[in-house]
């Protein structure tokens, strides 16, 4: 009996334009070649990295069209460009949720802390 590959699970969210976002998972080596794209500077810089470039380069499609992972940093650029603040921001909305009815991107609840 041979392994078969599982296909990547897709999800995707809708932005303020209407637009559908579906993105993927990034793999260690893909996370680490997008490191290296963006260059030494801006990969020490933590807000851009988790905030931008890492949801950027995790769009996979957006209303049908399909992008690939990003390997340089005009390639990044891009892809934030064309997402847009709509787009950039339910990403955010999805990939670092706040509040009590918060859920993780696969739609399970996340742990919150009730602080004194």
């Amino acid at each position: 009996m041979s392994e078969t590959a599982t296909p990547a699970v897709s999800s995707q969210v809708t932005d303020a334009r209407g637009r559908v976002i579906r993105y993927r998972e990034l793999d260690p080596l893909q996370e680490s070649r997008l490191i290296l794209a963006i260059g030494a500077q801006a990969a020490m810089n933590p807000v851009y990295v988790n905030v931008y470039a890492i949801p950027a380069a995790r769009v996979s499609d957006i209303d049908g069209d399909e992008y690939a992972i990003p390997q340089t940093q005009a390639q990044v650029d891009a892809m934030i460009s064309i997402l847009g603040r709509e787009g950039m921001d339910a990403l955010a909305t999805r990939f670092f949720p706040t509040g009590e009815n918060a859920t993780d991107s696969d739609g399970h609840r996340t742990a919150t802390k009730n602080l004194p």
